[in-house]
């Protein structure tokens, strides 16, 4: 688009300002040329008017409120090329368009109005020609980085280089940055006005952040239209593919449940970013939550390792033993949203057993009035020897569950620790002899033991519990064979 002072600066039309010095910025769209005494009626908003100066009042307040309605109009300024007869300028009329800041040009009766109109035409259709070949430009960086770049962090960055500015995707209920260009300058280089926010469409609830290092960068509304536009497809495709996720991986969990899969299934966890200690969660979701149960898998917190999901009379989830997501589902489902949370997940106990842990776990959580329980944080009762299979992987997966998980991922000797500890009757002496280890290395793996069990290795109930749940792991064949034969010697 071509300025007020771009006219001005054009010397073969010979303008000079008379008022309103401070809209000399203002942009142009079109010219018409009004010698009616009411022009705002015959114009739109952005146009240059051109008058001879015959349709003007000529009295000075009648002259002030003319101009007043044309500067409400929204046009961008008024150029005067006056004729013999027509009406002096008041000295009223130019104090009013300085306090508009509504720019008053003079020009030469002898100016021609269609060499002033075709010099704003052909600059606004410049404009307009530069501003779809920056679109066009835009596209082809942009399918081009979708091509070679794989991460939308590096298709941004490419954006960002191309624009020369910063970019970033905010969640738009809590301001998160959820994806930004490497280029995103810091605050201490961005001035506060350049920083812009702008609703990208569709089901995404994100803004598009825009930080400008100097005013001039992306001000044009079609090139932000045109990102906007890009960034809307781009984050429905990523969204299309977490649905997808969510589908498989409540096929997954069903499976699971009705025994027709095992959990052997680590290799397609990793991929998903699930590693580690892994549980499950029941979930009772509270009311008015940022996120629905529906769209849980959408918060920005779950996209980085997006759990397993079901909706069955609960929540299901199949998660990483990490602090964000439990929070991140207790605090988006909404007030009075109640979890539970199993012991680790682990072979030997198997999928059903950690989800009973976990509904458990919820039912307390419901009776004691908190938000999160963990299984075992609340004993109930006294304990006995099992007598079915089922009670006796239960047992096992409450007791030695987290250790034999913790041994699994770390290669640690924790289980066959606690069995030589209670085969030698609690005596550290014998025990550290038989594992040839170090007395404080007994000390250190029995806290470990203590932590990942919940229970202490040192006291009657403790080793009762323990005992209990080796015993039972043994009849049940629910521990190696080497462990066994270790504990049987």
């Amino acid at each position: 688009m071509i300025t007020v002072q771009a006219l001005l600066d054009t010397e073969s039309l010979k303008l000079a300002v008379l008022g309103g010095v401070s809209g000399l910025m203002r942009t142009i769209n079109w010219a018409h040329a009004v010698d009616l005494p009411d022009p705002w009626r015959w114009i739109a908003a952005g146009n240059l008017v051109m008058t001879t100066g015959v349709g003007m009042p000529r009295n000075a307040s009648d002259q002030v409120s003319w101009l007043e309605k044309l500067a409400h109009s929204n046009a961008s300024a008024l150029v005067v090329a006056r004729q013999a007869d027509a009406p002096e300028l008041s000295r009223e009329m130019l104090e009013a368009a300085d306090r508009l800041m509504f720019p008053v040009l003079a020009a030469s009766f002898e100016l021609e109005f269609v060499q002033l109109s075709r010099h704003v035409i052909e600059s606004v259709l410049q404009a307009q020609r530069d501003r779809f070949r920056a679109s066009e430009q835009l596209f082809e960086t942009y399918a081009t980085a979708l091509r070679e770049v794989p991460d939308m962090a590096g298709r941004l960055t490419v954006l960002s280089d191309r624009l020369r500015l910063g970019l970033a995707i905010e969640d738009a209920g809590s301001g998160s940055i959820i994806v930004s260009s490497r280029a995103l300058p810091s605050s201490d280089e961005t001035h506060p006005g350049f920083v812009e926010r702008v609703a990208i469409g569709g089901r995404a609830r994100a803004n598009l952040v825009i930080c400008r290092r100097d005013a001039e960068a992306l001000q044009d509304p079609l090139l932000v239209r045109s990102l906007l536009g890009l960034l809307e497809i781009e984050l429905e495709r990523m969204m299309i593919d977490r649905d997808n996720l969510r589908k498989e991986g409540a096929a997954l969990l069903r499976s699971l449940l009705r025994g027709e899969a095992e959990f052997s299934f680590r290799p397609v966890l990793e991929r998903r970013g699930l590693t580690g200690t892994l549980v499950v969660l029941a979930v009772s979701p509270g009311k008015q939550g940022t996120w629905s149960v529906a769209e849980i898998h959408h918060a920005p917190a779950l996209q980085a390792r997006p759990p397993l999901l079901l909706e069955d009379d609960v929540l299901l989830a199949l998660a990483q033993d990490d602090a964000d997501t439990i929070e991140c589902l207790r605090l988006d489902l909404g007030k009075g949203t109640v979890l539970g949370i199993s012991g680790p997940v682990t072979e030997t106990a198997g999928f059903r057993e950690s989800v009973r842990q976990a509904r458990l776990a919820l039912a307390q959580a419901r009776e004691v009035g908190t938000g999160v329980v963990r299984y075992g944080e609340i004993e109930t009762g006294t304990i006995t020897m099992p007598r079915s299979l089922a009670e006796a992987s239960a047992l096992v997966g409450r007791y030695l569950g987290p250790v034999i998980e913790y041994d699994r991922v770390h290669a640690t000797a924790l289980l066959t620790t606690l069995m030589t500890f209670l085969e030698n009757d609690g005596n550290w002496k014998s025990t550290a002899f038989d594992l040839a280890i170090h007395r404080q290395t007994l000390v250190y793996r029995l806290k470990q033991i203590e932590q990942l069990s919940g229970v202490k290795s040192t006291t009657t109930d403790g080793i009762t519990r323990l005992w209990l749940a080796i015993q039972a792991g043994k009849a049940a064949n629910l521990l190696s064979d080497d462990l066994s034969k270790s504990s049987d010697r």
